[in-house]
C-alpha cells in the first residue's frame, strides 16, 4: 500500500510540474515582453512554485517575515534541505528575487524561458570566466533593487546535516553592502530525499532570522558568514528536525 502511494505522488508530481511549466512558463515568458525588468515573469514563477507545494501535498509555514526588508534588496543566506527548497523560497518570500542557477536550466523548454524571463542569472560553475560575469550581473541585479537567494553548502544535504559554507555570499555582500538574512529549511529533505525522484508530501518551515550587515575586511566577513551558519545550525537544532 505504502509503494502504492507514493507512486501516486510521485507520478502526480511530475504531472503536475510538467503541466504547470507549459502552460505558467509560456505566460512568464510572454509576460517578459510587456515588463521587461523580470518582475512580472518572477510573480508568475512564484505562483508555479506555490502551486508545485500546494497541489502536491506540501504546505509551507513562513516564521519571521518581520525580517525581511520591503524597501531594498538583501541577500538570503540558506540551508539546503531538497528540491522543495527553491519551490518554497521562490512561493512564499513575498519580495522580488533573482536565482543564481546553472546555464543548463535554462536550456529546458518553458521553465528555461521563464527563467530568463524573470531575470533570473545563468552560471557555469566550471568556466572562471563566465563565472566572474555571473557575479557581477549578480551585483547588478541587487543594484536593481531585487533580493537574491544563496545556498552557501554548495549542495543539498544527505541528512539534513548543515555543511561548512563556502565563501561567496560574503563577498557578494561586502561588493554590493547589501545586508545578509539567514533563512533556515527545516522539512524539505524528506520530500524528495538526495539521489531519489520520490515524492513524499510533508510539511516545509521556513524561519527568516534578523539580517546582518556585511563588514568591510575579508576576516569580517568570514566572521559574519560563520556567523550566519551558527544560527541556522542553532534554529535547525532548536526545532528538533531536519
Amino acid at each position: 500500500m505504502n509503494k502504492l502511494i507514493s507512486i501516486y505522488h510521485t507520478g502526480r508530481f511530475w504531472i503536475l510540474i510538467t503541466f504547470l511549466s507549459i502552460i505558467l512558463g509560456l505566460l512568464a515568458f510572454f509576460a517578459g515582453f510587456v515588463d521587461n525588468t523580470g518582475n512580472l515573469s518572477h510573480r508568475i514563477s512564484s505562483l508555479w512554485c506555490r502551486l508545485l507545494c500546494k497541489l502536491n501535498g506540501v504546505e509551507v509555514e513562513i516564521d519571521g517575515l518581520e525580517n525581511i526588508l520591503s524597501d531594498k534588496p538583501q541577500i538570503f543566506v540558506s540551508n539546503h534541505q531538497g528540491y522543495f527548497d527553491i519551490f518554497a523560497l521562490s512561493g512564499y518570500l513575498p519580495v522580488q528575487i533573482r536565482w543564481v542557477a546553472k546555464s543548463s536550466l535554462f536550456k529546458i523548454p518553458f521553465m528555461g524561458w521563464a527563467m530568463k524571463a524573470s531575470g533570473y542569472i545563468p552560471v557555469e560553475r566550471g568556466d572562471r570566466k563566465k563565472a566572474f560575469e555571473a557575479f557581477n550581473k549578480t551585483l547588478e541585479k541587487l543594484k536593481e533593487g531585487s533580493s537574491i537567494i544563496i545556498f552557501p553548502e554548495g549542495t543539498r544535504s544527505e541528512d539534513g546535516e548543515i555543511g561548512p559554507f563556502k565563501k561567496g555570499s560574503n563577498l557578494i555582500a561586502s561588493r554590493s553592502k547589501c545586508p545578509m538574512v539567514p533563512v533556515t529549511i527545516i522539512g524539505s529533505g524528506h520530500i524528495i530525499k538526495k539521489g531519489s525522484a520520490v515524492i513524499t508530501p510533508g510539511s516545509v518551515q521556513i524561519v527568516i532570522s534578523p539580517l546582518v550587515e556585511p563588514r568591510s575586511d575579508k576576516k569580517g566577513n568570514e566572521e559574519v558568514l560563520e556567523s550566519i551558519r551558527e544560527t541556522i545550525v542553532a534554529t535547525q537544532r532548536d526545532a528538533g528536525l531536519n
